[in-house]
């Protein structure tokens, strides 16, 4: 990658002039759109409401058009053609993605955006006529054109299936780091604020549509048993509802005037609300089947409590779609409600999408398989990135580490403790082969993909399952649930969870994390000599020498017998004596297999 571009990717503003206090930028979208299947192009209006509660004075906006990311010449490809691969690079005119604005208007003033990182075009700079002065507020209007590409990559169109996950311009997030804009790369998906949506999506009448919010007018298409779900699958008055219950008006969203006067014969329109996302995806089929699930739960008192509508959108004759994936996603919910706490959101919806692997937005994750273990890590996503929103160009692992952790966590819970023996050995060749980097290293510094997914996934979970053990469960879960309480619906970090996890433990784990986190530092725990002596009592003595080598340290469990004992030292040899009723046939450090030990092999030795 070129160094002007690849200083973009890293780009890590510092903080602004006293920006040192959490805020949220306030965000709201009203967006018009129609899909022309002659052409695959959707035709787009927006009018963005942005208000800066930040202390600093802003002189432009930046917006992403992240579907400028699959098309020749952007960060992506050439990413990717670094590597070696050229699926991007080389589509032809009528193949590749594209985002294209038409006009963009501030405050009724014509405006004509930047891109910083040409030829990426995946960032674009909007110049404001004024300042933005804090507690000031200014309307963006935006006409864009946008284009799936052929190859499907978190976006994508085979036929007539749609992946709309990129496909508006999308306001970059201000924090207390300053803007976050990035141009999109493989290694890193998402950062937003958090916004209110209102979607009007004009289709072919037979599509049948799956989206972020709820529709709260027109036709998604979904049929349940031959005919339409019952109303309370459709949760049209949820945010009615909910501001009635809070004594909250409702804005008003009037039209955009590009989908004027009704449908044409043949073609439909469907509005979607959302709030408190910070994205708004949706993926378009006409031959969608559907299935629904939205069930209620009674406690021992006899209370009801109402759960997130369920919406399951498949392919025709795809085995193991109907029901199977609506009861897994239930139990995924149910779960992962009894980890964090509850789910926020009115709804969930599970789409079948042509490309590998899965991808989640708020309220909706499009997913390639109806595998248990892909559906409930797209699901712990909903609060790991979703309710609890981190910059996952900064720090992916906050969110790909702990739900890969998540995800394997639900697998030992239901009687699979080997479960983790595959990310070990996983993480352990990296090690060995000295390919690691810092887990904490931003997306874009990782040297490829394999890399990133390798650290802030696979090595990242078991991190998390480390501080599990370290803490205990009970610790861990009291955590887990402080975490989200405190941070919901807010961007969150390393700074976040750390703190957290050290109030709510008493414990101090500046080194912890700073170890496993922010260094390569490996770890290798042996048995040296061991020595077993019986004494008058006719109990036996067992001496053993423990050696540890690598920079890292932990505390580390020693089985002699049936005798544990957790060792505290960071002393890189140690000698200590067990005593036990019955001669032991042999010594074991680290029995449960936690800790990430480069060698295995010399954690167990036979007692003499």
């Amino acid at each position: 990658m070129p160094a002007p571009l690849f200083a973009l990717a890293l780009q890590l503003a510092g903080p602004p002039a006293g920006d040192t206090a959490y805020f949220q930028q306030g965000v709201e979208y009203r967006i018009e759109a129609r899909l022309d299947e002659r052409t695959h192009v959707l035709t787009g209006r927006a009018r963005l409401r942005y208000t800066n509660r930040s202390r600093s004075t802003l002189d432009t906006l930046y917006l992403h058009q992240h579907l400028n990311a699959f098309r020749p010449n952007s960060a992506w490809a050439r990413r990717e053609l670094g590597e070696g691969e050229t699926r991007f690079q080389a589509l032809g005119p009528a193949e590749h993605a594209y985002e294209r604005f038409g006009a963009v208007r501030v405050d009724g003033r014509a405006v004509r955006p930047a891109y910083p990182g040409a030829p990426d075009s995946t960032v674009a700079a909007v110049p404001l006529p004024a300042p933005l002065r804090p507690g000031a507020a200014t309307t963006l209007e935006l006409d864009w054109s946008a284009r799936l590409s052929t190859i499907p990559r978190r976006q994508g169109r085979r036929g007539r299936h749609y992946d709309w996950a990129h496909w508006y311009p999308r306001i970059a997030a201000f924090d207390r780091r300053g803007w976050q804009h990035h141009p999109l790369l493989p290694q890193g998906e998402f950062y937003g604020e958090f916004a209110r949506y209102d979607v009007t999506l004009e289709v072919a009448a037979d599509q049948v549509i799956g989206a972020t919010g709820v529709p709260v007018e027109g036709d998604p298409g979904w049929r349940l048993d031959g005919g339409p779900p019952p109303p309370e699958f459709l949760r049209r008055d949820f945010y009615r509802r909910r501001d009635a219950a809070r004594d909250v008006g409702a804005e008003s969203s009037e039209d955009l005037g590009l989908l004027a006067g009704e449908p044409t014969p043949g073609w439909k329109r469907v509005r979607w609300q959302a709030e408190d996302v910070h994205h708004f995806a949706w993926s378009a089929s006409p031959t969608f089947q559907y299935d629904g699930v939205l069930r209620l739960s009674i406690d021992e008192a006899g209370r009801t409590e109402e759960l997130p509508g369920i919406h399951v959108l498949y392919e025709r004759g795809e085995v193991g779609w109907p029901r199977e994936v609506a009861r897994r996603a239930y139990h995924a919910l149910q779960w992962l409600q009894e980890v964090f706490g509850p789910y926020l959101w009115p709804q969930l919806t599970v789409v079948h999408r042509p490309e590998r692997g899965g991808t989640e937005f708020p309220m909706l994750v499009m997913n390639w398989s109806p595998s248990e273990g892909l559906i409930v890590h797209e699901v712990a996503h909903q609060w790991a990135h979703g309710m609890l929103a981190n910059n996952e160009w900064r720090e992916g692992w906050l969110d790909e580490g702990l739900v890969s952790f998540l995800t394997h966590w639900y697998w030992e819970q239901r009687g699979n403790p080997g479960i983790w023996e595959g990310p070990m050995q996983s993480a352990a060749q990296w090690e060995r082969a000295g390919r690691a980097q810092p887990i904490a290293t931003p997306g874009a510094g990782f040297r490829d993909y394999p890399t990133y997914a390798a650290m802030t996934g696979t090595k990242a979970s078991l991190v998390f399952r480390m501080l599990r053990e370290l803490l205990g469960e009970e610790t861990f879960r009291r955590v887990l649930r402080a975490y989200y309480e405190r941070h919901r619906l807010r961007h969150v970090s390393e700074e976040d969870f750390r703190a957290v996890a050290e109030e709510v433990s008493g414990r101090n784990l500046d080194w912890f994390f700073h170890q496993w986190l922010h260094t390569t530092a490996t770890l290798d725990y042996g048995v040296g000599r061991v020595e077993v002596r019986r004494l008058p009592d006719r109990r036996w003595r067992t001496r053993v020498e423990v050696l540890r080598v690598g920079d890292a340290w932990m505390p580390v469990t020693l089985r002699v017998g049936e005798e544990t004992r957790t060792l505290d030292s960071r002393e890189p040899r140690q000698t200590v004596e067990v005593v036990t009723r019955e001669r032991p046939a042999e010594v074991v450090l680290d029995p449960d297999r936690v800790l990430l030990d480069l060698d295995r092999a010399n954690n167990r030795r036979a007692a003499p």
